[in-house]
């Protein structure tokens, strides 16, 4: 019986350092995940996801450090953009 309660003891203590180690390796992950998830959107984009325009609109942006031009047209999710545009600014130094 002292065999059980001591290998189940030790069970509990192996579970609760996995748990910690995942807990640490959700925060690892958490701080490389795409900055796109949480950055904030430029108001000249939610400017121009407001208009009401059918031409479609320039907009400069500041992407890591680059400026980069994105042609949006008439109403949109500002959010949506931002993301994309992130996205493909990252996909793009990534080549290079």
């Amino acid at each position: 019986m002292r065999s059980l309660a001591h290998e189940l003891a030790e069970a509990r203590a192996e579970q609760a350092e996995l748990r910690q180690r995942i807990a640490a390796f959700e925060m690892i992950a958490a701080a490389a995940a795409p900055p796109d998830l949480a950055a904030p959107v430029p108001p000249a984009l939610v400017a121009a996801s407001r208009e009401q325009r059918a031409t479609e609109v320039p907009v400069r942006l500041d992407v890591a450090g680059a400026e980069v031009v994105a042609v949006v047209g008439g109403a949109g999710d500002p959010q949506e953009w931002w993301a994309t545009i992130r996205r493909l600014a990252a996909a793009d130094e990534a080549r290079t």
